[in-house]
C-alpha cells in the first residue's frame, strides 16, 4: 500500500473522530465516577486517545472498503464503552475496578447478574452515549452523510506513524515530569504504568482503555516489582517489650540467595513488635468461636428486630467504627484476611488462587500451638470457595462444610440458601465436644439475592408489614433475622452445656449487604451510605458472659482481628507477621485502610484515586505525615502481596526449622566454654 493512502483526508477526518469519541467516553466515566476534570490526568487520557485512534485508523486503513473500515471501529469503540461501563458498576457493586486476574470469579458473578445491574446508576448509562453518537452517524443517509464528513474532516498534517511517536514522547513525558505528580499520591503514576497494582489510580491517572491494555499486560508478562525502601523501626526495649530471638532468622537472610525472599525477610524481621499491654491474656485459656457473618451490616443494630444480637452487646465489646472493605472476591477474600492479617490482592481472588498455601502465622496455627483443637464450618459446599482446601492449609484440624454436616441445600439454586439456625445447630454439636476449642464459622442466610421469593427472604416478611421498606429490603432483613436466631441459638447452647462463661465469641461481617441498592441501606441504618467509604461499616463484637459492655470509637477492620485474639489469649505469636494491629496496642493508628487504598483515620480521610485528602478539624497531615502514611500502607499492600504470591510463609516456616535444627545441634556439640555439652 501506498504512503499516500495514510495522508488522505479520510484517514485524518477518521482519527480526529475516533479519538473524540474515545476521549468523550474517558470523560464521561470521569465525571460518573467523581473524578477531576480539570486535572493533569486529562491531558495524559487525551493524548492516549490520540495515540490509539491514530494506531487503530493505521491498522484500519489496509481494508479497502471505508464501510468495514467504519464497522470495525464501531466495535472497538463497543468494546471499549462496554469496558468503561462494566468498570464503573464493578467499582460501585465491588468496591474496586475489576480485573483480568479475578476471572475465575465470573461464574459466581453471572449468578447474581440481576443484582449487579440493579446496583447501576443511571448517570453511569451515560457513558454509552458517544458510542450511540457514532451508530446514529454511521447509518445517516448517504447524502447528508458525505455533506457532514466533509465539514468534519481535515487535511493530513503527517505521517500516523509519526504523529504515534510524537504523541507518544509527549505521553511519557506526562507520566514521569515531576510536575505533573501528585506530591501525596499513593504510587508514582511511573512505576504505576510498568506494575498498575493499584487499580483505582491507575483507572484515574490512565484511563479505562489504557488501564485495560495495562492489565492485560501484567497478566501476560508480570512485573511484580516493588517499589520499596525496607528501613530497621526496631525500638528500644522496655519491660514491656517482647523479645524475639532472631539469630536462626538472621542467618536465613545471610544464606538466602533469592533477592525478593530476603526483600520479605528484611521487611518482616524489622516491622515494629508491639508491647505487651494491659489486655494481654484476658481471656487465657477460654474457648472460642469467631463467626464470619455473611451480608451483615449494621441493619443488625435494630433491637426490635435482632434481639439476639442485642443480647450478646449486652455483654460484649462492640466498635462502632468497624468496616469490612470489599475486595473482587468479598467473602472469601475477607475470611482469609481474617485469619491471615494479611491483606488479599485485588488483582486475584486470593483464597481461591493460592489455596494450597500455608501459613503457620494462621489464626488456627497460632491456636494450636497453644493447645487448641482447631476447627471450622460452613453450611454450602465449595461451589464459590475452595475452603475444604485453604481452611485445612491454615491449619483448621478439621472442616465441616453443609454436606458434611448433613445440611439439606441445593447449591445449584442460588435463590435458596440454607438455615444459619439448622448450621449452627450441627457444627456447635462438633466443637463444644473439646477443650479448650478454637472453631471458626462462616454463615450464609443473609447471602442475596433480595429482588425474589425465597424460603428465608418470605420467613419473616410480614413481620416488616408496618414499616416503608422496599420488598427487597424486607426479603434482605427476612434473611438477617435468621442469622440473628441462629445466633440465639449458639448463645442458648453453650449455656445448656455449661460452657458458655468459658467461651469468647467474635463475631463480624464479612461485607455489606452490596446486593441491595444504596438507597435500601440507607432506609435502615442513621448514618450517610453515599459519604466516602461508609456504606461498608460492618458490626465487630467480641462477647463474653462475663464482660462489661462497652463501646470503642476507634476506626478498625477484619485485618486487626487476629493480631487482637492474639494478644487477648496470650498466644504464642510474633506481631511482626501481622499487617493489620493489636486494637488494645499503646500504638494503635486508628485508621482503617480500604481496598484500593484509601483511608480514613480520625483527622482525615484520604482518597487514593483521586489523590485528595479531607480533614474533620482543624487539625491536619504535613505533606511528608501524608507520605510517610500513604508509604506504609502501599508498602504493607505490597509485601502482602509479594508474601502471598510467593508462598514465604511456608518457605520461612521451613527455613527456620532448618536453621533452628541446625543451631540446636551446634549447641550440642559445644557449650560456652568450647566443651562438648554431652560430656
Amino acid at each position: 500500500m501506498k504512503l499516500k493512502k495514510l495522508l488522505n483526508k479520510d484517514f485524518w477526518g477518521e482519527t480526529l473522530l475516533t479519538t473524540v469519541l474515545l476521549f468523550c467516553i474517558e470523560m464521561i466515566f470521569r465525571m460518573v465516577s467523581s473524578f477531576a476534570i480539570f486535572d493533569w490526568a486529562t491531558l495524559r487520557i487525551f493524548l492516549s486517545c490520540f495515540i490509539l485512534a491514530t494506531i487503530i485508523e493505521v491498522l484500519v486503513s489496509f481494508i479497502k472498503k471505508k464501510r468495514t473500515r467504519e464497522k470495525v471501529i464501531g466495535v472497538i469503540l463497543f468494546i471499549v464503552s462496554i469496558y468503561a461501563w462494566l468498570q464503573a458498576g464493578f467499582r460501585n457493586f465491588l468496591g474496586v475496578y475489576i480485573s483480568l486476574g479475578t476471572s475465575s470469579q465470573a461464574p459466581a458473578v453471572l449468578s447474581y447478574i440481576k443484582e449487579f445491574l440493579a446496583s447501576y446508576h443511571i448517570e453511569y448509562y451515560l457513558i454509552w452515549l458517544p458510542f450511540i453518537f457514532y451508530i446514529v452517524y454511521f447509518f445517516l443517509p448517504k447524502k447528508w452523510s458525505k455533506k457532514y464528513k466533509k465539514r468534519i474532516h481535515l487535511e493530513a498534517k503527517g505521517i500516523g506513524v509519526l504523529a504515534i511517536l510524537l504523541a507518544g514522547a509527549l505521553y511519557m513525558g506526562t507520566i514521569h515530569w515531576d510536575f505533573m505528580q501528585n506530591p501525596i499520591q499513593m504510587v508514582s503514576n511511573e512505576f504505576l504504568f510498568s506494575s498498575p497494582t493499584n487499580s483505582s489510580i491507575a483507572v484515574n491517572q490512565f484511563g479505562t482503555s489504557v488501564y485495560g491494555i495495562l492489565d492485560v499486560k501484567q497478566l501476560l508478562f508480570p512485573n511484580h516489582n516493588i517499589s520499596t525502601t525496607v528501613t530497621n523501626n526496631k525500638k528500644d526495649p522496655t519491660e514491656y517489650t517482647r523479645v524475639f530471638d532472631d539469630t536462626a532468622w538472621e542467618s536465613v537472610i545471610a544464606e538466602e540467595k533469592s533477592t525478593t525472599m530476603n526483600t520479605l525477610n528484611r521487611y518482616f524481621i524489622n516491622r515494629d513488635i508491639s508491647e505487651v499491654n494491659d489486655y494481654t491474656g484476658y481471656f487465657e485459656g477460654k474457648n472460642v468461636i469467631v463467626v464470619m457473618m455473611e451480608s451483615v451490616g449494621n441493619i443488625i443494630l435494630n433491637e426490635e428486630y435482632y434481639p439476639n444480637f442485642a443480647r450478646i452487646l449486652n455483654h460484649a465489646w462492640y466498635w462502632e467504627n468497624n468496616y469490612s472493605p470489599r475486595n473482587s472476591c468479598a467473602t472469601g477474600d475477607n475470611e482469609f484476611s481474617g485469619m491471615t492479617s494479611l491483606y488479599a490482592l485485588n488483582s486475584s481472588c486470593t483464597a481461591n488462587t493460592y489455596q494450597e498455601n500455608t501459613y503457620f502465622t494462621s489464626i488456627f496455627n497460632r491456636f494450636r500451638a497453644s493447645g487448641y483443637h482447631t476447627s471450622s464450618y460452613h453450611d454450602l459446599d465449595d461451589t464459590y470457595y475452595t475452603r475444604s482446601v485453604f481452611h485445612l492449609n491454615m491449619g483448621s484440624e478439621t472442616y465441616y462444610d453443609g454436606n458434611r454436616l448433613g445440611i439439606d441445600f441445593d447449591s445449584s439454586n442460588y435463590n435458596e440458601w440454607p438455615s444459619d439456625v439448622d448450621f449452627i445447630e450441627k457444627a456447635s454439636d462438633i466443637f463444644s465436644e473439646d477443650e479448650p476449642f478454637m472453631a471458626w464459622l462462616t454463615t450464609v442466610s443473609a447471602h442475596q439475592p433480595y429482588d425474589s421469593s425465597s424460603v428465608l427472604g418470605d420467613k419473616y416478611f410480614s413481620l416488616f408489614d408496618n414499616t416503608d421498606y422496599t420488598d427487597t429490603l424486607k426479603r434482605y432483613m427476612s434473611k438477617l433475622k435468621v442469622t440473628d436466631d441462629a445466633l440465639g441459638r449458639l448463645l442458648d447452647i453453650l449455656e445448656a452445656k455449661g460452657i458458655l462463661e468459658d467461651t469468647v465469641i467474635v463475631l463480624y461481617g464479612d461485607h455489606y449487604p452490596y446486593g441491595l441498592v444504596d438507597s435500601d441501606v440507607q432506609a435502615a441504618v442513621d448514618f450517610d451510605v453515599e459519604e466516602f467509604y461508609e456504606i461498608e461499616q460492618t458490626p465487630f463484637v467480641i462477647y463474653n458472659s462475663e464482660l462489661e459492655p462497652k463501646v470503642f470509637t476507634e476506626k478498625t477492620s477484619y485485618m486487626n482481628i487476629l493480631p487482637t485474639l492474639a494478644n487477648l489469649f496470650n498466644l504464642d505469636y510474633d506481631p511482626r507477621f501481622y499487617l493489620g494491629e493489636d486494637l488494645f496496642s499503646e500504638d494503635f493508628s486508628d485508621r482503617v485502610v480500604f481496598a484500593d487504598s484509601s483511608w480514613e483515620d480520625a483527622i482525615a480521610r484520604y482518597d487514593a484515586g483521586s489523590g485528595t485528602i479531607t480533614y474533620f478539624s482543624d487539625e491536619t497531615y504535613s505533606t511528608r505525615e501524608l507520605q510517610a502514611i500513604n508509604t506504609e500502607i502501599y508498602q504493607k499492600k505490597e509485601m502482602s502481596k509479594l508474601a502471598i504470591m510467593n508462598n514465604y510463609f511456608d518457605y520461612l516456616e521451613k527455613k527456620l526449622e532448618d536453621k533452628k535444627g541446625e543451631i540446636s545441634e551446634d549447641y550440642e556439640e559445644t557449650d560456652d566454654s568450647g566443651i562438648s555439652s554431652q560430656e
